[in-house]
């Protein structure tokens, strides 16, 4: 039984595009959905194989997703994560792959206080010297490592699924305090 129906991702370049190869290559999801901006960008991925479907729309990337992961920068996550917890269902797990970590959860404790979606920081390092979906690959997390976030308002559900998802796709995860990271 695969660990999640539906991931979705935003913002599917070199980390986002790995992300859905990785995925769909360990069968940890049913479907990978890609949330875009641009239609050009949208079918580059999807000649990449990165995602199985793309969408332009916020709330139909998101619907029924199960995990929503961000990997877009740093300045926007909060409020990608607040657009798709608009549209994500009740229990849906979102997280990102954002480097700072300190400023996103406090910002996403405090937005997503009293919510029916989860937030839980991560910071996957792993990387290349490309850049772009094109440069993606199914085996980029292999062996990297990867900081969870944890704070006193972290739901233990969440991490577990959240810590779960990076094991599967290779990562070597290490559960820290966004201060500690």
């Amino acid at each position: 039984m695969r660990p999640f129906n539906k991931v979705a991702i935003i913002g599917v370049g070199l980390i986002g595009g790995s992300i859905g190869l990785a995925v769909k290559k360990q069968k940890v999801a049913g479907e990978v959905v890609g949330i875009f901006r641009h239609g050009s960008t949208l079918k580059r991925a999807l000649r990449c194989k990165a995602v199985d479907r793309g969408v332009l729309d916020m709330a139909e990337g998101v619907a029924d997703a199960d995990l929503i992961v961000i990997c877009s920068p740093v300045h926007s996550i909060p409020a990608l994560a607040w657009e798709a917890a608009r549209f994500a269902k009740r229990g849906t797990v979102i997280t990102d792959a954002g480097s700072t970590k300190s400023w996103i959860v406090s910002e996403m404790d405090r937005l997503f206080k009293g919510s029916p979606v989860r937030f839980v920081g991560s910071h996957p390092m792993a990387g290349s010297e490309r850049t772009g979906v094109e440069a993606a690959r199914f085996d980029l997390f292999k062996g990297s490592p990867c900081v969870v976030t944890k704070t006193a308002r972290t739901d233990k559900t969440a991490l577990s699924r959240v810590t779960g998802f990076w094991k599967l796709i290779g990562a070597r995860v290490k559960v820290l305090d966004p201060a500690e990271h």
